[in-house]
Formats: structure tokens, C-alpha cells, sequence
């Protein structure tokens, strides 16, 4: 009898431990800040981005919208993704340029979610031939951004990215995407640009920032004809200064400005930067078109580095870190990113998205990238 009590007491005792051993359903992890970039040239890397934003859909939860504005949207993956998210009551919103009308992807999601932005869910084709709010030359709805209402367990989330939604994007470019999560006023800020995208109130002078916390969002068309009226040129001429870091930049406290650009056309920034050289600062730049006259500009000067990625891989980002002394502040790190080439057309036509990010963490992620960069492209003299 005891031993038949004792028996049972021991199998109860490994019930109960069975049960409390047994592994729970794993919860989704949280979304962090932080920057994600692909290798067009390591198979398994080549759609990092592409998989990074595949995960924010799929934990989209029901009654969440999701709002993508895109230039070029050719995944059909990206496009299933989406149909899923709809059809489990995510409310899915989307801008594209007239370009990716005929894509079987875009195509797809009009046939789920109809053109009528006054339902939870729709997709807005930008007029031909124009962008959605640029109405000024040759504008396109050059815009490259995610905003998540509410994805696996985070509120207000804001992906800013270079990578368009094709295949060439994966396999070819070197693009680069960087989340922030939780910044409300900048993720409002993004959604306020969102929905004016899809209104279509075209505007040749849209421009306007919202600042808040660690990041600052500038939105393009801008008016003007002037460096004062650049917004790129305006960062380096009002903010940097060269010399007096200790823990940033170079061995001897010099500010590093690094580049890494698709194409670059405009005079006063070149110019800018190499006034900034002859001030002791540092410019690494890699780059893939880049104008004759920019090209003069930058030449022959000891402490402006230039690279070129071309042939069969391109860069494709559109990104300037500061290291060093930016807005008064030394020893410090920013990254400004986005869909903005350093072009006209960028500044003053395209419908355009730029982020400012002030993150040590964040800017040595795409400082390694950076070297990334640097290490496949070819040195200029």
C-alpha cells in the first residue's frame, strides 16, 4: 500500500512537472530600432530588407494598418504578404508611382483592395507621367517607406528604406533600411505625408520637417533655385564643424563625413564638402553616377576619398553619416537616409522622404556598411 501510494505520488510529481516544464507558444519579439541592409553579392543576403519587411507584415495584427509608399512594387511575394495581412482584418494602404501600375504585384492588390481611399484599405496610382504631389518637370513618387500601426506587439512603426520592391533591388543594388519604433510625432508625421500622397494635392513646394526625440523627417518637393534652399547643403554649412572631437571621427578629434550615394548632381553640396576638407574635415564617398562638375569639385583634394561601384552591382542607398561634432554636439553620430538622391530632381520635383537619426548604435550599423561599400567599390584619383 505505501509503495503503491509512493508510486503514484512520484507519477503525480512528474505530471506536474511535465506540465510545468512544458514549453510555452513563444511570444513574438518585440520590433527594435536598428538598420538592415542587403549584399547583392552573398546570395543569402540579397534580400535582407525584402525578408525584414515580409516579418513586419506577416506580425501585423487584425484591425492594424499598414501604409507602404513605393516607387517601383514588382513582388508578387510582397503582394501575397499583403492579400494575407487584408484578408486576416489588416487594413492595408498603398502608394505607387504610375510606373508599377502594370505590375502583376500592384495589379494584384487592386483586384483585393480596390482604389477607393474612402475605405480602410486601397491602393493610389500617382497620375502618369507626374508624381503624387510634385507637379513640376519630370516628378516621380520616388518614395520608399513602411509605416506599421501596430506589428508584433509594437506600436508606430516606421520603416525608411532606399530598396524598391524588385527583384534588381535584391540581387543588384546595395540598399540599405533602417526602423524606428515608438517616435509618435515622427511616425505621425510619416502618415500625414502618406495620406497627402494619396489625396494628390499636388504641391511644387511641399517641403516641411517634423523633429522629435533622435530623428527629424523632412518631406520633398522643395521650392528654390540656391544652396540656401538645399536641404543637404543646409545640414553641412549650419551644423558641422571639423576639429575638437576626442572619442569620434579621426585619431585627432577631425569630424568624418562618409557617403554612400546612387547619384550625385548637386554643385553647392560638393561644394560644401570641400570647403569642409579644407576646414580639416574628412569626406569618404561612394557613389555610382556622378556629374562632371561634382566630380571637379571633389578632385585632388587630400582628405576627399572617392569610390565607384558600377557594372554588374550599383549602390543604390542614399545616405550621409556624421561622425563627429554635427549641431553643437561633439563626439556625436548621425545618419541621414532615405529615398533623396543628391539631385535636383530629389530636391525640387520628386516626391521624396529623408530621415535624421542621431544614434551612436545605429550609425556605426551603417558605418560597417559603409565599409561594406567602400571595400567593393574603386578607388577614383
Amino acid at each position: 500500500m505505501l509503495l503503491r501510494r509512493t508510486v503514484g505520488l512520484v507519477a503525480a510529481a512528474g505530471v506536474a512537472a511535465a506540465a510545468f516544464l512544458a514549453p510555452a507558444t513563444p511570444a513574438v519579439a518585440a520590433v527594435t530600432s536598428g538598420a538592415v541592409f542587403n549584399n547583392p553579392t552573398v546570395a543569402g543576403e540579397q534580400y535582407a530588407i525584402i525578408e525584414h519587411l515580409q516579418g513586419l507584415i506577416r506580425g501585423a495584427t487584425a484591425g492594424s494598418t499598414i501604409r507602404i509608399a513605393i516607387y517601383h512594387f514588382a513582388l508578387t511575394r510582397m503582394s501575397n504578404d499583403l492579400i494575407a495581412a487584408h484578408d486576416r482584418g489588416v487594413n492595408v494602404r498603398l502608394v505607387t508611382d504610375s510606373q508599377s501600375r502594370d505590375y502583376p504585384a500592384v495589379l494584384d492588390l487592386i483586384g483585393e483592395l480596390g482604389t477607393n481611399r474612402a475605405n480602410p484599405s486601397s491602393v493610389t496610382v500617382c497620375t502618369t507621367d507626374r508624381a503624387c504631389i510634385g507637379n513640376a518637370g519630370t516628378p516621380i513618387m520616388h518614395n520608399k517607406f513602411f509605416l506599421f500601426s501596430n506589428t508584433s506587439g509594437s506600436a508606430n512603426v516606421l520603416v525608411q528604406t532606399s530598396s524598391n520592391l524588385t527583384n534588381g533591388n535584391a540581387q543588384s543594388y546595395w540598399n540599405n533600411a533602417v526602423t524606428l519604433v515608438g517616435n509618435t510625432a515622427v511616425y505621425n508625421a510619416y502618415v500625414n505625408y502618406f495620406n497627402d500622397l494619396a489625396a494628390q494635392a499636388k504641391n511644387n513646394d511641399y517641403y516641411r520637417t517634423t523633429s522629435s526625440g533622435n530623428a527629424k523627417s523632412y518631406f520633398f518637393p522643395r521650392a528654390g533655385s540656391s544652396g540656401s534652399t538645399d536641404t543637404i547643403y543646409n545640414m553641412l554649412d549650419e551644423n558641422v564643424t571639423c576639429e575638437g572631437n576626442t572619442s569620434t571621427g579621426t585619431e585627432t578629434g577631425r569630424t568624418i563625413i562618409r557617403i554612400g550615394m546612387w547619384y550625385f548632381s548637386r554643385n553647392p553640396i560638393a561644394n560644401k564638402l570641400r570647403e569642409l576638407a579644407d576646414r580639416k574635415c574628412w569626406v569618404d564617398i561612394v557613389y555610382t553616377t556622378m556629374d562632371a562638375d561634382v566630380r571637379s569639385i571633389l578632385d585632388g583634394h587630400a582628405r576627399i576619398k572617392l569610390y565607384r561601384i558600377s557594372g554588374d552591382y550599383i549602390v543604390h542607398s542614399k545616405y550621409m553619416l556624421i561622425e563627429g561634432t554635427y549641431a553643437g554636439q561633439k563626439d556625436s553620430k548621425w545618419v541621414m537616409t532615405g529615398s533623396h538622391n543628391y539631385t535636383n530632381a530629389a530636391l525640387r520635383e520628386n516626391d521624396e522622404a529623408l530621415l535624421r537619426i542621431q544614434s551612436a548604435a545605429i550609425h556605426d550599423q551603417y558605418r560597417s556598411n559603409f565599409w561594406s561599400l567602400r571595400a567593393a567599390g574603386t578607388p577614383q584619383t
